[in-house]
């Protein structure tokens, strides 16, 4: 058997495919649009959109897939059609095939990250896995922040459909090794799946709410579609909570909220999704549009947030294991703030990557991978271990949905920036974004998580699982 760390770093790999593929596309949309000039922005908005939205819907059953049916099985699945789900947007002629393969993409990414998890939590005991979980954003963060700059030199020397090809030999690489590494293990009292019609709920409420934030643009958010639109999907989301706490085995057990810590680790993961996706789009727009950059630049000017995401995602796991998760989060949270105000007061229509640039890139790629990691490691301490796959999967969900939303609020505030307009048409983006940070802070108030340092005999037991050979 290996040993569970390169276990920890092959699944971290394999469930990095579905970040950086969110991120690569961030860098690959602009030149997806001049592709195709004469789609309309609300239908090739949903190449962004469509991956989230299917990925939030799924989520939750991937867990308990993962869980029913074998970590190793439905990971190394989900490898495969991810990748063919590339390969496709790759190859793909028009606009809706292109959001056919993302829907492709989305369903093995949906089934990556909790499975991916689910495995860790089960080879990692529980004083370490903030440890593991900090390995796991660290390896998915550098992946993630990566992806701009090499897709920027795929797109810049070749084509945007050269940026999702690359993605395919990782793929099968992972997945070829992880058929030799990984050892099956399943829950033995997971029980049945989750509420079919809850997920198809999932992906109509955020469908409708990313729609209306999209269209807000050219209708207005006064405008009587806008409205009903955006009501549409308040009401769905009203039906989905009522669902949950009637239906017998509910997408989303609200029992897990019960705790307060756990609702604020909830709504932190919900909002620094948002932030997340929504920054990454906002960056891209800034530097090819506000200052002129080329797509070749605008990825190597990201690099800063590739360093800080490298430098600190590990130690910030282990700085959480130690002092707990509200000492590190609140802070990280802080820096995003920072680096956003850094933007609003002080990045004018000539270019200051030194003093400006640099410092916002670095603090916010440090909030990023700290805070990812924050959010889903206070999961893992708050959940019993037969849930870990589920609560990973909730977890996930409401950071994709917050992803669904940052991603339509950021092609909304700034998608009809042109050249030259100036930077000043940013500062309502940026000022959003030092929001979102306050809010960060905020919910990382209640998560004042025990520390244990040393495994005992209570905490060294791992999750019920079931090993095949």
């Amino acid at each position: 058997m290996q040993s569970p760390w390169k276990i920890v770093a092959l699944v971290s790999i394999g469930a990095s495919m579905s970040s950086l593929d969110l991120t690569l596309m961030f860098v690959a949309f602009p030149e997806i649009q001049k592709d195709f000039p004469g789609v309309p922005r609300a239908e090739i908005s949903w190449v962004l959109t469509s991956f989230t939205i299917v990925a939030a819907a799924l989520l939750i059953p991937a867990g308990r897939f993962a869980d029913r049916l074998g970590r190793k099985r439905i990971f190394l699945t989900s490898l495969l059609l991810f990748t063919l789900g590339s390969a496709c947007v790759a190859l793909a002629p028009t606009v809706p095939l292109i959001i056919a393969a993302r829907v492709v993409q989305a369903t093995g990414g949906a089934m990556l990250t909790p499975s991916s998890l689910a495995i860790i939590m089960s080879v990692i005991e529980p004083a370490r896995r903030s440890t593991a979980i900090g390995t796991w954003s660290a390896i998915s963060g550098t992946v993630t922040s990566a992806a701009p700059t090499v897709g920027a030199a795929a797109i810049e020397f070749g084509s945007w459909r050269w940026a999702f090809f690359m993605v395919v030999p990782i793929g099968l690489t992972v997945f070829f090794i992880g058929r030799r590494w990984l050892v099956e293990s399943i829950d033995p009292h997971a029980g049945p799946m989750p509420d079919p019609l809850g997920s198809v709920l999932v992906f109509v409420g955020v469908a409708a709410l990313a729609f209306g934030i999209v269209q807000s643009r050219e209708w207005g958010w006064a405008d009587a579609r806008t409205a009903t639109t955006l009501l549409f999907a308040a009401v769905v989301g009203l039906i989905f909570i009522w669902r949950c706490t009637h239906h017998p085995v509910p997408v989303i057990d609200i029992k897990i909220f019960r705790t307060g810590s756990f609702r604020a680790n909830a709504l932190a993961a919900l909002v620094i999704g948002c932030a997340f996706w929504g920054v990454y789009g906002m960056l891209v727009v800034f530097l090819t549009r506000g200052w002129g950059y080329s797509v070749i630049k605008t990825g190597l000017l990201l690099t800063p947030m590739t360093f800080a995401s490298t430098l600190t995602s590990f130690k910030g796991g282990v700085l959480m294991d130690r002092h707990g998760h509200r000492a590190v989060m609140i802070p990280a949270a802080a820096c995003f703030s920072l680096g956003a105000l850094l933007l609003l007061f002080f990045a004018h229509d000539k270019p200051n990557i030194v003093f400006v640039w640099i410092p916002a890139a670095l603090l916010i790629g440090f909030t990023s991978s700290v805070y990812f990691t924050g959010v889903n490691s206070a999961a893992s301490r708050l959940a019993r271990p037969e849930h870990f796959g589920v609560v990973a999967g909730v977890i996930q969900t409401l950071i994709r949905i917050g992803g669904a939303t940052g991603a339509a609020l950021g092609v909304t505030l700034v998608a009809d920036v042109k050249v030259g307009d100036g930077v000043h048409k940013f500062h309502t983006a940026w000022s959003a974004l030092a929001v979102a940070g306050a809010i960060c802070m905020v919910l990382a108030w209640p998560l004042k998580t025990r520390t244990n340092p040393r495994p005992t005999a209570s905490t060294a037991r791992g999750p019920a699982t079931v090993n095949r050979s």
